[in-house]
């Protein structure tokens, strides 16, 4: 019975020695890795394929706004949202299409309203982001957040995500982002270094998917490590009343 228990006790420490295995040089940020990425400060985003846009317009014609504001119904998030179609163009109800992708969102605005202008002299546009979200791909959570500002950082999503390095491997972090055709790009770089300030991948964009893999170390990190302990518990303590009791 001692040397079964003395052997079962002697694997879990050994396992919990294994629970420093990541190193806070896998896990810390802003280390001084030489990784030289290209200077690139922020620029504005500009839309693209399958973005959708919110589009208000104001008039002192009633009848114009009431009925370019019945088309559209409003998407699951109770926002009415019209889609950037592939050859770069919104249709807006009564109006006909307007071609905005590759625009700044006020550029976007600006373009529209003079567009209906042409039929609406007074018309007045308001225009914003309607798929202004970026998504987290991890093995401890996943979702999707808003991009609360433009010029919204990676660590700041990582904050508003509260996601933990953990289990993650920094080295290694992917961002899958579309381009003026709607095509995705996948982007991998270090989040380690602090050169990934003056990056392309510091600035969240909007659609964004940032993808985490896991540390190959996380099992034997210290959060896995009270996982598995609450796992074994079950199979010992059957193990330890079968000794004691000659079952």
């Amino acid at each position: 019975m001692k040397s079964i228990l003395y052997y079962l006790l002697s694997g879990f420490l050994l396992i919990g020695l294994f629970s420093s295995c990541i190193s806070s040089e896998e896990v810390n940020y802003l280390q001084n890795f030489n990784m030289q990425y290209p200077l690139q400060p922020f620029t504005e985003y500009r839309l693209a394929v399958d973005d959708k846009i919110s589009c208000s317009i104001s008039t002192s014609d009633e009848e114009v706004v009431l009925a370019f504001n019945s088309v559209i119904r409003p998407d699951q998030s109770g926002v009415k949202a019209y889609i950037i179609y592939s050859d770069s163009t919104v249709i807006l109800p009564f109006f006909g299409k307007v071609k905005i992708a590759g625009l700044t969102v006020q550029e976007a605005e600006e373009k529209i309203q003079r567009f209906m202008q042409e039929s609406v002299l007074d018309a007045q546009v308001k225009v914003t982001l309607s798929s202004n979200y970026f998504y987290i791909l991890a093995s401890n959570k996943q979702g999707f957040y808003s991009v609360y500002k433009d010029n919204m950082t990676i660590y700041q999503a990582l904050a508003i995500s509260q996601q933990t390095t953990g289990t993650m491997d920094l080295s290694k972090v992917s961002i899958v982002r579309k381009d003026a055709e709607g095509n995705s790009v996948v982007k991998e770089f270090d989040l380690r270094t602090q050169d990934v300030i003056q990056s392309e991948y510091y600035y969240v964009r909007p659609n964004d998917l940032i993808y985490f893999p896991t540390n190959k170390n996380s099992f034997f990190n210290i959060e896995s490590l009270g996982t598995f302990a609450s796992t074994m518990m079950i199979p010992l303590n059957f193990l330890v009343y079968t000794v004691m009791y000659g079952w």
